[in-house]
């Protein structure tokens, strides 16, 4: 419709130009001026003017009717796919009910005319509790189904747990072997800045025949062995003393390349049982240890 009035206008145009035209001819021709026929001209003009409004405003007003049909489209379509489905789940529905009453009509149909009601009652429920069955056994094999699935991820849980506490026993061994390298790594800073000293001590003596009396001792020898806190910068004088504060020997020894220190006693010659005192001067301080000899 619109385009129909666009070319009526089109037309009008064409028509208006072709007078004014003829007109602009005949005044350059006469002097003469129809005044009546340019008030017709101006008439005509306001006239188009008009329809072209006119037309513009029913151009707007039928695209917002067409926008409000689309609409209108798309709200019906949507109704009627929903109503589409709904009457598919009716339809599945009332299948099964219908499938339902066959089965029981076809139950009825092998009874004799002679069977009473209850006979029919019992049949109908038969085929309920058939029904019944078939859906029973869907939903245990859906929960067969689901204790699978819960066993499976419960040895997966428990894998898991497995592996973390592995990991968590494989930490905390990590975790003290840690501490006890800080703690020796300490010792070591505090033994190197710190004076030296006796750290460990190893002694082996060899006795001979029991002596007379308990306040004596029969050795032959006693091997001693010292572990300072750091390698001495000098050499080691070592000496051991009896209880009396007898001398029973001396040995000066390299720290760096002797291990043991053998104290050698007088053959037959019974000691005086009880505390001996080592004594160890090196890098000028004097470090006593005491020994216990006993039978």
């Amino acid at each position: 419709m619109f385009n129909r009035s666009i070319k009526y206008l089109v037309l009008v145009i064409i028509n208006i130009v072709i007078i004014a035209i003829l007109v602009m001819d005949d005044d350059q021709n006469s002097d003469v001026f129809d005044t009546d026929y340019v008030i017709n001209l101006l008439d005509n003009s306001k006239q188009l003017e008009r329809q072209v409004t006119n037309l513009t405003a029913q151009n707007k007003f039928l695209e917002t009717s067409s926008e409000n049909v689309q609409r209108q489209i798309m709200q019906t379509r949507s109704m009627i796919d929903g109503n589409v489905e709904r009457l598919q789940q009716c339809k599945s529905e009332q299948a099964s009910m219908v499938a339902l009453a066959e089965q029981q009509s076809l139950q009825r149909s092998k009874m004799a005319s002679s069977q009473s009601f209850s006979a029919q009652v019992c049949s109908d429920n038969a085929v309920q509790v058939s029904f019944l069955n078939k859906q029973m056994i869907s939903l245990k094999e859906q929960l067969t189904a689901a204790n699978a699935a819960a066993r499976s991820a419960n040895t997966e849980k428990q894998i898991m747990q497995s592996k973390l506490k592995k990991l968590n026993s494989s930490v905390e061994k990590f975790a003290e072997e840690k501490r006890l390298l800080q703690e020796i790594n300490q010792q070591l800073e505090s033994d190197l800045s710190s004076n030296i000293y006796v750290k460990q001590i190893y002694t082996a003596p060899t006795y001979c025949q029991p002596p007379r009396f308990e306040e004596l001792v029969c050795v032959q020898r006693l091997l001693v062995r010292p572990q300072f806190s750091k390698t001495p910068f000098t050499d080691v004088q070592t000496t051991l003393t009896n209880p009396r504060g007898k001398v029973v020997g001396k040995f000066s020894f390299e720290a760096t390349k002797a291990k043991l220190v053998n104290f050698p006693f007088p053959e037959d010659t019974e000691q005086p049982a009880g505390e001996y005192t080592v004594s160890f001067v090196v890098d000028g301080q004097t470090l006593l240890e005491k020994i216990i000899l006993e039978h």
